[in-house]
């Protein structure tokens, strides 16, 4: 008996504390009773059946009944106070909703499964111990016999030439091994993916489209299967459609099984492959790397003392797909969650202060009978309601969060949608209200324990408790103070780091720049003379374009950061100079693409005829060759051809991976002696880019169609896009230092507003004793500044300790030093002399006669 009394009790602490006050005694009292009088097994069982039935149904009623009363009185209170309510409201909407924008790409990067099934399972194998990856029966009988690996798979992207009807596209093509899809869990969304032996040469001519492409090429016609498909002119038929949110590795729009066939789809350039495992039920990823290790030690023992560049390894392929994505999304939680603690203290001061002007409210209620658990309800109702309020309000603030971060996301990630429209990203935004709304009600709610519901309490004006009020909001304004510096200085040291990015000088002017991009692949120009015949024509028929100052062509373009190849040279003198990247350009290109030709000249029409064979270098290259200028005429060669080289010229460097990354050594060699099979062609125009992009595009479009222009692009544009994640994060940071001070000022101003109302008469006291109305000014500023100061230190010392963690969001990010902190700390400190000078000035309203006339 007494064990069934106890659970029941413990049950009815499932109805509000109002309803308990009044009833939970007699209806224990009628249980026991009623318990007492059974004496079957089943008369006790309906019983406790009738119970529970009851309290499911008369105790949900009973909460919203009293959560209605409950915000209906809170709702008289903020009317009372509307300012203070909508302050708090919009800076926890700012907060909460920031906080759900962040959330939306984590969750999206880290959280949300990936289009494949089981992803955690799924690993990436770097530089497998197979041999030669394209020798099939190597790879087979090695991914036959791993013990850890369910199984591998291969695969190799590069982008082709797709014959459609309206010319020809650029795409990307993923060749693969035909157990690929099968090996992801991914099954196509029509049709089928690629049978066990479609991997063999004679057997593999058969393709699978993404979705996006069968929209674009097919309308949707679920009768595309059996359709055909001319890659680099190789004809492949259609036999599956990939599912919508399928595109990996990153963009793929055809998946062909030739990965041990090269001469298939014929292409020119280097050919990198991957290789991607499934681990057995049971292996978890630390098992299944040492497994990895040690076969590799036994097999390839050469290879573990490797570059760690270059050495074998095991990794995750969600971390491998997030990549520095991740860390930068882990750093950005962080931060976010130093400005969530920052709203909670300011929301905290408010309503602290409304606590303290509701005293004798609440000291009366007590002493009418309410319990105190019924006004630690109430109160916690009030500010989960406050923050209910923000959430929505921060739902709004998350979208736009959310939209900005779409435009950054890793190419290995693109289908993923960044949306606050799914129900983690609300379950988070519904938690993270109830969680603030508790946790800023607690420290009201611990107060009113102190509270007695005497005789002496009833006659006691507000503001009894202001010292122990005072000092718990000079910790809340220490803890803001400190949270705030941490999170002001570290975005300082990225928006210095963003200015430089932004006034590096690139080695080039972007401005009124058009670029294009071709590839002869798979067309009729299949020769070194066809090719430059192409090129040439497309080169005269740009130059003819109206608005056109200049024009010139070059295989790579700056700030593409890939597909260079890097080599050393033997200068004339003997001198080795590597590693230096080859690039091929036309006549014209420097001037084009407003590069400065610091000596010597550029290439012209006539290079073939010439007896030696010509080549331009950047500055970077004679600087590391140590001999600046006088590089100029020196012979070199390279390990491909014998034959020397001559330097005609030299060039400003060129930025490769963008303003982060430093200047690399290159050497131009003329297109005409070896035409590339792409070319990117860069036309300098009169006026707005834009305007002269599609006839640009449209004249070298005329000379064949059946030659794809794609990657059509100002050359601004491919400079934003490659600030695009740095200017995120910058501006995402700055967003939320901002966020934090005007909570810190908020914060501020609120405590030095209450102390001057609830201490009027104190101050008073002291003006009629000769205090003037500046030195009463003063004390309140050293108070209200005081513990800012006492929190900056911390706040100091935090950001020095999490700078660090600042390169996950920008390459060579400054570390938050003295400047910064420094900087950081004045401007604070400025701002919240500002909020108290400007809170206290109702001093100057006081007359000490009319209190002394009072007391």
């Amino acid at each position: 008996m007494p064990d069934s009394s106890k659970v029941y009790s413990w049950l009815l602490r499932l109805y509000p504390a109002r309803f308990r006050e009044q009833y939970q005694v007699p209806m224990e009292r009628q249980f026991r009773d009623e318990y007492r009088e059974t004496c079957h097994i089943g008369d006790r069982i309906r019983l406790w059946l009738h119970a529970i039935m009851d309290l499911a149904g008369s105790a949900p009623r009973e909460i919203c009944s009293e959560l209605a009363r409950d915000l209906k009185h809170g709702l008289r209170v903020y009317r009372r106070r509307a300012l203070s309510a909508v302050l708090a409201v919009v800076a926890l909407g700012l907060a909460i909703g920031i906080s759900t924008g962040v959330f939306s790409v984590l969750n999206a990067l880290l959280v949300r499964s990936l289009p494949f099934s089981d992803p955690e399972e799924l690993v990436e194998i770097l530089r497998p111990p197979v041999g030669p990856v394209r020798a099939r029966a190597a790879f087979m009988a090695w991914q036959g016999r791993i013990p850890y690996l369910e199984g591998a798979a291969t695969f190799s992207s590069a982008e082709v030439n797709l014959k459609g009807e309206d010319g020809a596209l650029r795409v990307k093509v993923a060749e693969t091994s035909a157990n690929y899809f099968q090996l992801l869990g991914t099954k196509p969304a029509i049709g089928r993916s690629f049978a066990p032996d479609e991997d063999v040469p004679g057997h593999n001519g058969v393709a699978v489209i993404s979705h996006g492409l069968w929209q674009q090429l097919f309308g949707r016609d679920p009768g595309v299967l059996g359709a055909t498909l001319h890659l680099n002119g190789t004809p492949l038929t259609v036999i599956g459609i990939a599912p919508a949110r399928f595109d990996y590795p990153g963009k793929t729009n055809i998946w062909i099984p030739t990965a041990f066939d090269l001469e298939r789809v014929p292409k020119r350039g280097a050919f990198f492959y991957q290789t991607i495992g499934r681990l057995k039920s049971g292996i978890t990823i630390e098992q299944g790397r040492e497994m990895f290790e040690a076969e590799v030690r036994r097999t390839a023992p050469e290879s573990v003392g490797a570059d760690p560049q270059n050495r074998p390894g095991m990794v995750s392929l969600r971390k491998q797909l997030a990549g520095a994505t991740r860390n930068a999304g882990w750093v950005l939680a962080g931060m976010i969650l130093l400005l969530l603690m920052s709203a909670c203290a300011n929301v905290a001061q408010l309503l602290l202060s409304r606590t303290t002007e509701r005293q004798q409210e609440l000291a009366i209620r007590a002493a009418l009978g309410a319990s105190r658990a019924r006004l630690l309800q109430q109160l916690i109702t009030e500010a989960t309601f406050l923050t209910t309020a923000g959430a929505a309000l921060g739902l709004l603030v998350a979208h736009w969060a959310a939209s900005i971060a779409s435009s950054v996301v890793p190419a290995q990630l693109a289908t993923q949608e960044y949306t606050v429209l799914d129900w983690p990203v609300l379950g988070f935004a519904a938690a993270l209200a109830l969680v603030v709304g508790v946790v800023v009600g607690v420290m009201p709610a611990w107060l009113l324990g102190r509270l007695q519901p005497s005789g002496q309490m009833l006659r006691t004006q507000p503001g009894t408790h202001g010292a122990t009020i005072m000092r718990m909001q000079a910790g809340l304004i220490a803890l803001q103070a400190g949270l705030t510096i941490t999170l002001l200085a570290s975005s300082i040291a990225l928006g210095r780091t963003f200015l430089k990015l932004l006034d590096a000088d690139l080695g080039f002017r972007p401005a009124n720049v058009v670029t294009l991009s071709v590839s002869l692949e798979g067309t009729k120009y299949r020769s070194g003379p066809t090719e430059w015949q192409y090129y040439s024509e497309a080169l005269n028929r740009l130059r003819t374009v109206r608005g056109v100052e200049s024009a010139g062509a070059v295989s790579y373009l700056p700030l593409a950061n890939r597909g260079l190849m890097v080599f050393s040279f033997k200068l004339d003198s003997g001198q080795t100079v590597g590693p230096i990247a080859i690039n091929a350009s036309m006549p014209g290109y420097f001037r084009a693409i407003g590069a400065t030709l610091l000596g010597g000249r550029d290439f012209d029409a006539a290079e073939r005829g010439r007896s030696e064979r010509a080549v331009i270098v950047n500055e970077a290259f004679a600087q590391k060759a140590g001999l600046g200028m006088a590089i100029l005429s020196r012979r070199l060669t390279g390990h491909w051809s014998k034959a020397p080289y001559v330097i005609v010229g030299v060039v400003s460097t060129a930025r490769i991976g963008g303003p982060a990354f430093g200047g690399l050594p290159q050497i131009y060699w003329p297109v005409e002696e070896e035409p590339p099979p792409t070319l990117t062609f860069v036309a300098r125009v009169r006026g707005d880019a834009d305007a002269g992009l599609a006839a640009c595009r449209d004249a070298i479009r005329a000379v064949d169609r059946t030659v794809p222009v794609f990657d059509v692009k100002i050359m601004e544009q491919r400079l934003a896009d490659v600030l695009a994640r740095p200017r995120f994060y910058t501006t995402a940071t700055l967003l939320l230092a901002a966020v934090a001070v005007m909570l810190a000022v908020v914060g501020v101003y609120g405590t030095a507003a209450y102390s001057v109302a609830s201490r009027s008469h104190e101050m008073g006291v002291r003006m009629a004793l000769g205090a003037s109305h500046e030195r009463i000014r003063m004390m309140m500023l050293r108070e209200g500044l005081a513990p800012m100061g006492l929190g900056m230190a911390a706040g100091i010392a935090g950001a020095l300790a999490v700078g660090r963690y600042l390169e996950h969001l920008l390459v060579s990010a400054e570390q938050p030093g003295l400047w910064a902190c420094a900087a950081a700390a004045g401007f604070l400190l400025f701002t919240g002399f500002l909020a108290v000078w400007t809170a206290t000035a109702r001093v100057l309203a006081i007359d000490p006669a009319d209190v002394v006339r009072a007391e």
